[in-house]
């Protein structure tokens, strides 16, 4: 999903063309920039307004809800002398959760009999 939402949708209806950064591609196809919005932006250190950048996208969204700084943030935890594995898991938002949906769907009878 991640990698067709980057190619197609962040570019507007047209494909985004290999290797071209995604800033030329929205210029290119005349779509704005993505920008972050919502309450819980302070919490995270984004701003409100702010341009989305391709790497804060592979960390969201490809990366399975890693923080959008996460690469910022790992590089902090190892340049201080933290494990490379708890420097990755300060980047992470939450821990993977496995969600079952099950769907009800009631019908009525095709056929109602008269007597």
């Amino acid at each position: 999903m991640y990698r067709y939402y980057l190619r197609e949708t962040v570019v507007g209806d047209g494909r985004r063309p290999d290797r071209m950064p995604l800033r030329e591609a929205q210029e290119k196809a005349g779509v704005p920039a993505g920008r972050w919005m919502g309450r819980g932006l302070t919490v995270l250190g984004l701003t409100p307004g702010e341009e989305v950048t391709e790497a804060q996208l592979r960390n969201l969204f490809g990366e399975r809800g890693r923080h959008p700084y996460a690469d910022r943030i790992e590089a902090d935890l190892l340049a201080k002398g933290a494990s490379p594995k708890k420097a990755f898991k300060a980047g992470a938002l939450g821990r993977r959760v496995t969600v079952t949906g099950v769907e009800f769907v009631l019908r009525p009878q095709p056929t109602i009999y008269l007597l």
